[in-house]
């Protein structure tokens, strides 16, 4: 197996080396204590920061704090959850300390937690000029989910995921939205480092079909402090894929406290409620623990781990179709089963949640060099163990089958091995005024597939029933330099010079399968000896049913460089007035370079209300997935209004068959975001945003729709493929242009009520987008010398233009109630989504609509003793479904009950579940 060139992280420590000493700096020291203004009660990891630079410090468990700062004068503010800020002007000297004690006053609104991103400079939510969502490690446990992704489409109204079916790779890693865009269109973080990538590509009838976006769910929840939601475009700020916004993941830093957790759940079953016991599936046991230890005074390790076991759940019904060869009809073919001891339950495909066994372990630390530097590191690693069935094979289906080894047809499994590693290391700190903070940071994904409970046909009764099809993997190594450099500007409150530079190496590696898994027959060509043959003469189908293996044809190993460069100003001009500037400079090895930039501010119009906007271009480049992706696989598509297994044919983009289409080379899809909004804070309890925001996109990389055989010129270009049944091909073009408009509104009320306090969060989001414009490259027009409007329809059909349109909520509401009174504490969640459409491909009539639905939560929890905590609860209370389609040729004999090209929310269900927590 041949390895990543990727830059070893042992590097870091030699680059750590010699920048150390550079910290060891004339400074003098601000100190003190941060204590609750009614008690006098020291508050533990309140965060101390100093205005306008990246340099901040928690309280220890005595509410004590030691901070390092240039000399001069210095705004130092301190900030807790729960807590108004207070601040305080301070002259540091040379050498000396000075004390600054707070005081803060508590509030039962939340709104002082300081966020990473938007801004290189200490900031908290309500602050930054653009929105950000905050989502606290309590509101994580008390969704009652178990993965990020799910997570995350709970309490982001803005935010969409839910788990495919039916969709090869796709059924293991969920495609997810943020405003209404694509996967690949969000940049993710972790510790405001940027996350790598999977290796898969969604190439199948999904959401997201032709992106790659992150896997949230290969992060375990038990690690994570908070996550942030930047809504705004911020590819001048962060680089590539930062489009839609920025997801920051913030890992947990505790130290000295165990926290433990268990959860069981389940579905039931497809069924109601009251059937749960006996027809019930999609269990999940979940155990994780979290602990940390101090280094010294002001270091932390911090380690997490966890365990997951996800059941399959199956919402198909019996199939309803013929089943056997020269039998036809409902009365003859049950017939037929009966005098087999069958029935068509056995005919049942598994249409619904995959099932899943993962493994996942991370670390957070930092450890103090110097009283001005420290360094940092973190990571993980996860594995996990997928199966998911594909359409099931009947024994009428001749050219598929094999009767000498299933006698009655076969259900293939696509089983899949995805494992992820990630390791971060870094040294920051101040020199000569300046903030720096230098990271390495590498990760990889391997992705694999293993087919199982099927045959290659072609082999006919030496097939084996067991394939290695073959494995993706996916490499990431970056280099970042960040510098912060406060400015002293007469007039101004602060003023920030900000600047950087990030190095990325990505490798992008496919490797084959074992031969059964991909040849016809042995290989020979010798019909009926070399390879089976039906009863009509035709050769049977190549390669391992449900996911023919990559081919050697198909092994890639491929790799590129960046490099960014960019410098802004973060200034607080005044108490009322902030504004933040800055540019963005990108090289790619592939594709070229790349300039964006962003202007942003936000004004206080009146005490506790404001205006914000924003305005920014963006880019995301296309991935290594989307540039060297290819394949032979077998997809079911309509043919005559019937579902038909097609082999399917992604040709990569540099390949001679992509440019005898006429698609050029794939360059960068740009954009431009505008923004804008309003926050308001009328009581010190009640907290109201809202923000409007439209993004245009230019050369949107799609995957095509699929180009026929049925075509004379696609049937002389897909010649050279015909031994392997290949009769559609599709491809990776920039052909698309894209408008999305939209509205952000988050409401934050808490008040006491009795001797309890009662929260309540409303949000909610509207989004629009619309397919502008398809655009034919001269090149393509020029092969099929056909009218651009059926050239335009092969590039982006109804289905496709659907997905990018109409197959997520266009609108998606939430209101929650907390309620916490001693021990106990109960929360009650609603949530809406909008209706939803599914458009056919060719035929209008077989159209679907999905109306809107609400669905409800609830977690009631109570602490028995002390550390310990019980709660019950549901997602999904009310057991409700989406509706149900109504066409029978998408339904097809039953199998697709809920369609499974378009959802809201999944289709599993209720998912009822118990939980008990620890925390010693």
């Amino acid at each position: 197996m041949k390895s990543s060139r990727v830059v070893p992280l042992h590097a870091a420590f030699l680059l750590v080396a010699p920048i150390v000493p550079l910290f060891a700096q004339q400074t003098g020291t601000v100190s003190g204590t941060v204590v609750v203004t009614e008690s006098g009660a020291p508050l533990a990891g309140a965060s101390v920061v100093i205005v306008g630079t990246a340099r901040s410090v928690l309280t220890n468990d005595k509410g004590q704090y030691h901070l390092s700062v240039p000399a001069g004068a210095h705004s130092v503010r301190a900030r807790l959850i729960g807590y108004e800020a207070a601040e305080q002007r301070v002259v540091v000297p040379a050498g000396q300390t000075v004390t600054v004690d707070f005081k803060l006053t508590a509030t039962p609104l939340s709104l002082n937690e300081i966020v990473v991103i938007g801004a290189r400079t200490s900031r908290t939510a309500v602050e930054t000029p653009v929105p950000v969502d905050v989502i606290t490690s309590q509101e994580i446990i008390e969704t009652g989910r178990t993965e990020v992704n799910q997570i995350l489409a709970t309490l982001a109204p803005s935010f969409n995921a839910s788990h495919q079916t039916i969709a090869d790779g796709s059924d293991h890693i969920n495609p997810a939205s943020l405003r209404g865009l694509g996967p690949d269109q969000v940049l993710v973080l972790v510790n405001g480092k940027r996350r790598h990538s999977p290796a898969l590509v969604h190439v199948n009838g999904t959401f997201g079909r032709g992106t790659v976006g992150v896997d949230l769910n290969a992060i375990p929840a038990a690690a994570i402090e908070r996550i942030e939601v930047l809504r705004d475009g911020a590819s001048a700020q962060y680089g590539s894929d930062a489009i839609a916004g920025v997801i920051n993941i913030v890992l947990k830093k505790q130290t000295e406290r165990l926290e433990a957790s268990s959860t069981v759940g389940t579905t039931p079953g497809g069924t109601a409620f009251g059937d749960i016991t006996d027809k019930h599936d999609g269990g999940q046991v979940k155990a994780d623990a979290n602990y940390g230890f101090p280094i010294g005074d002001r270091g932390f390790f911090n380690v997490s781990a966890e365990y997951l076991d996800r059941g399959a759940t199956n919402r198909a019904a019996p199939w309803g179709g013929d089943i056997f060869p020269g039998v036809t009809g409902t009365g003859p073919t049950d017939s037929a089963l009966a005098a087999r001891g069958l029935t068509r339950q056995d005919f049942t495909m598994d249409v619904g949640q995959a099932a899943a066994t993962f493994g996942t372990a991370f670390f957070n630390t930092a450890v103090p060099l110097t009283e001005n530097a420290e360094f940092y590191g973190f990571g993980g690693f996860s594995s996990r163990d997928g199966r998911a069935g594909a359409f099931y094979r009947l024994q009428n289906q001749a050219a598929q089958v094999v009767p000498q080894i299933f006698p009655n047809g076969f259900l293939p499994f696509i089983n899949t091995g995805i494992v992820d590693r990630s390791l971060t290391a870094g040294v920051r700190g101040t020199t000569r005024g300046w903030d720096v903070d230098f990271s390495l940071t590498h990760g990889r994904n391997d992705f694999q597939f293993l087919i199982d409970n099927t045959v290659n046909a072609s082999l006919g009764a030496a097939s084996p029933t067991t394939f290695d099809a073959g494995r993706l993997a996916f490499a990431q190594t970056i280099g970042n330099l960040d510098v912060v450099r406060p400015l002293a500007v007469g007039g101004l409150k602060s003023v920030s010079f900000v600047t950087g530079a990030e190095f990325r190496l990505e490798n992008y590696r496919i490797e084959a399968g074992d031969a059964a898994s991909w040849q016809l027959g042995n290989g020979g060509i010798r019909k009926g000896i070399d390879y089976d043959t039906t009863a009509t003469g035709g050769a049977k189908q190549p390669g391992s049913q449900g996911f023919p293996g990559f081919q050697p044809g198909n092994e890639i190993d491929r790799s590129r460089t960046s490099l960014g460069v960019y410098a802004g100003l973060e200034s607080q001009l005044t108490d009322r007035l902030l504004i933040d500037a800055g540019g963005r400079y990108e090289h790619y090895s592939d594709f070229g370079n790349t300039i964006n930039g962003k202007l942003a501010g936000r004004y206080e119009i009146v005490p506790n209300v404001a205006v914000r906007a924003a305005v920014s271009t963006g880019f995301r480049a296309p991935s290594l997935q989307q540039l060297w992706f290819n394949n032979i696989s077998t997809q079911f598509v309509f043919v005559g209004g019937v579902l038909t297994p097609q082999n399917v044919l992604t040709s990569n983009n540099q390949s001679r068959v992509t440019k005898a289409f006429g698609i050029p080379a794939l360059t960068e899809e740009t954009s431009v975001n505008l923004s804008a909004g309003i926050t308001a804070r009328p009581r010190s309890n009640l907290s109201l945003t809202a923000d409007v925001y439209r993004v245009t996109i230019d050369g949107r990389i799609v995957i095509t729709s699929q180009f026929s055989a049925s075509d004379t010129v696609v049937a002389r270009i897909l010649a050279p493929f015909q031994g392997q049944g290949v009769t559609i091909a599709q491809f990776f073009t920039n052909s698309v242009d894209t408008r999305t408009t939209g509205v952000d509104l988050v409401a934050a009320y808490a008040r006491g009520l009795g001797r309890g306090t009662l929260t309540v969060t409303g949000s909610a989001n509207f989004t629009k987008t619309e397919a502008r414009r398809v655009n034919v490259p001269q090149s393509m027009a020029d092969t099929f010398r056909t009218n651009l409007a059926t050239i335009r329809n092969r590039i982006l059909n109804p289905e496709d233009r659907n997905r990018l349109e109409d197959a997520m909520p266009r609108s998606k509401g939430s209101l929650a109630a907390r309620y916490g009174l001693g021990r106990f504490a109960g929360l009650a969640r609603a949530t809406y989504y909008g209706d939803i459409e599914y458009h056919h491909p060719t035929d209008p009539t077989l159209n679907e609509h999905f109306g809107a639905k609400t669905l409800f939560d609830l977690d009631l929890s109570y602490e028995l003793r002390g550390g310990v905590r019980l709660a019950v609860g549901g997602n999904n209370v009310f057991n409700t479904y989406p509706d149900p389609q109504v066409n029978a040729a998408n339904i097809n004999f039953g199998r697709f009950v809920y369609s499974r090209r378009v959802t809201q929310f999944g289709m599993n269900g209720g998912f009822y579940y118990a939980r008990l927590l620890l925390s010693l």
